[in-house]
């Protein structure tokens, strides 16, 4: 059941704890999936830790495919009596991490909160927003501590002994959202919002970067994103940012609003009035162009301060990339799981949205890969749903899935989260019931084979089998053939050896524009009409190969042609 909320949107994770979400006759069939890209499929979910209590996970995806998962581990178990970040490093087809410790935060901070991971190059990146630190000059340690391997995370350098690296906060409410790498060179980002106040945003530099910190930073610390004047400033109710390069750089934030009035106002009550906000900049970061200066500001990369994006949503998160930025949300109207596009050209939202699941999302991630693929990560259905992928080839216009990776039926799944490499190889974790979980995917997971039924007839000069596909429009290549001795096995062999060989009967190429059963006639070959002619009845093979969004899968059987022939 899902839960609505009667006094307004959480602050922080609060928000996700409103809803935790062979061979007969010499005829065969096989099942076999063909993966084009050769990325690894998804399986069974891998324990790789389990720190009992845990914040959010964050995952990047290195170029050879490895997951990097990091996470703080909150339940400070001694001897280590303050919060930790724990890591691990998995390969593709590993069941373990191939890596993995623990990262201790500088000064005794005693907690962390917003653990962020980034692969930037041959450089990751573990960020942690860190305070209660401890020693004369604690400020200074506040709030973004950082730490780098440029090793495959074998080992990692804490940066600036621990000396902050960028900082957003506004007041002792300012609560972390992610970190993006910030169009331009070697440069990083990371946003927060704060109760009652406007969202933030810093930009600082991958090497060397200086002190920012609670207690120091240049003249020009962060963006404030939102004006003082709006009588409904943002506050913390949660919201995530992204950025892309390529053509059109850029940072896209996505706030969540309650607000019946005022600029950012959605009217009516309950859950009509929640809604979106956000925020976009563009161009890469440089002295002229600075994500680090507010939007209406001499310099600014801040196109758009923060306006209304959506009403009537909620559980949104924001991704970009070639295909540009796109916003996977809740559509309250219609209970469902829709993608928002983001129109650069006009700089907002006035674009349709796209069906992604025929139920509601919750902890949902968005990413995409190199030529603009768009993968979505969610509990579809909400707690007790299932951990599932949807996946789109044509920029979010259409979607595949989808597709249940993993089982929630406990409801204990938190945390959900993911990313992609840029061949299109990703990961997912998540925590349930004290442990950390990670499963591979990627966009042949979200594509069901087609069906093909067990049984067929013919003319004796074409065969028809009933097909399926769930997933449409999808073109369908059908062969026939048969292998070996046995009925009709003299087609079969040679006249020598005798060994066994395949046969083609027939085959046809088809497009499938609707789901459902289909009826589908494949012409039969000379040979296949010779078949035929001696036998009433043949078990086939039939292998099909079906193309749907971009993914191709292979799906073999054995059927049972009963022949009905022409009488003259």
């Amino acid at each position: 059941m899902r839960h609505g909320r009667a006094s307004g949107r959480a602050t922080g994770t609060g928000l996700s704890a409103l809803r935790q979400v062979l061979l007969t006759s010499g005829l065969a069939a096989t099942l076999a999936l063909v993966c084009a890209s050769g990325a690894l499929a998804a399986g069974k979910p891998v324990n790789i830790g389990t720190p009992f209590d845990a914040d959010q996970p964050a995952v990047a995806v290195d170029s050879a495919g490895n997951a990097v998962i990091a996470w703080a581990n909150t339940k400070d178990l001694s001897p280590v009596t303050t919060n930790i970040v724990q890591y691990c490093v998995m390969p593709v087809n590993a069941t373990a991490c191939a890596q993995s410790g623990s990262l201790v935060p500088a000064d005794g901070g005693q907690y962390i909160d917003g653990v962020q991971v980034l692969a930037e190059g041959g450089t990751l990146v573990i960020l942690a927003d860190v305070y209660g630190t401890q020693g004369s000059s604690s400020e200074d340690y506040i709030p973004e501590q950082e730490w780098q391997s440029t090793d495959g995370g074998n080992t990692w350098l804490d940066v600036n002994n621990g000396i902050s690296v960028g900082s957003g906060i506004i007041n002792a409410d300012t609560e972390p959202l992610n970190a993006v790498i910030v169009p331009g060179t070697n440069t990083l980002g990371f946003g927060w919002n704060t109760a009652d106040g406007p969202p933030t945003f810093d930009a600082f530099p991958l090497s060397t970067p200086p002190e920012c910190s609670v207690q120091t930073c240049p003249s020009s610390p962060y963006a404030t994103l939102e004006p003082d004047t709006n009588p409904d400033v943002i506050g913390n109710a949660g919201g995530n940012v992204a950025s892309q390069g390529a053509a059109h750089p850029g940072v896209l934030a996505i706030y969540n609003t309650d607000d019946t009035n005022g600029p950012l106002g959605c009217s009516g009550s309950g859950t009509s009035s929640f809604g979106t906000a956000y925020a976009y900049a563009s161009g890469g970061q440089a002295p002229g162009n600075s994500y680090d200066v507010s939007p209406g500001s001499a310099g600014s990369a801040w196109r758009v301060a923060a306006s209304q994006a959506d009403c009537s949503v909620e559980y949104p998160v924001v991704g970009g990339g070639v295909s540009g930025f796109g916003v996977l949300e809740d559509n309250l109207k219609t209970n469902t799981t829709v993608y928002h596009p983001f129109d650069q050209t006009h700089e907002n939202f006035d674009t349709p949205m796209a069906l992604v699941s025929s139920q509601f999302e919750e902890q949902p991630a968005l990413s995409q890969d190199s030529v603009g693929d768009v993968y979505a990560t969610f509990l579809n259905g909400g707690e007790g749903g299932t951990v599932s992928l949807a996946y789109s080839s044509d920029g979010g216009a259409s979607w595949s899935g989808p597709a249940s990776l993993a089982s929630d039926a406990s409801g204990g799944v938190g945390g959900l989260t993911s990313s992609v490499n840029a061949s299109g190889q990703g990961w997912a974790a998540w925590t349930n019931n004290g442990s950390m979980y990670a499963l591979p995917f990627d966009a042949q997971d979200t594509v069901a084979p087609a069906a093909v039924s067990g049984s067929g007839s013919s003319t004796g000069a074409s065969v028809t089998l009933t097909i399926t596909c769930e997933t449409v429009p999808c073109t369908v290549t059908i062969t026939i053939t048969i292998t070996g001795s046995g009925e009709g096995g003299a087609l079969a062999m040679t006249a020598r050896k005798r060994h066994h060989r395949t046969t083609t009967l027939g085959s046809g190429k088809f497009t499938l524009r609707t789901a459902g059963a289909k009826k589908l006639k494949i012409e039969l070959n000379r040979a296949g009409k010779a078949f035929f002619r001696k036998h009433r009845r043949g078990r086939l093979n039939v292998s099909l190969i079906e193309r749907s969004l971009g993914v191709k899968k292979l799906t073999s059987r054995t059927v049972t042609v009963k022949v009905h022939k022409h009488k003259h």
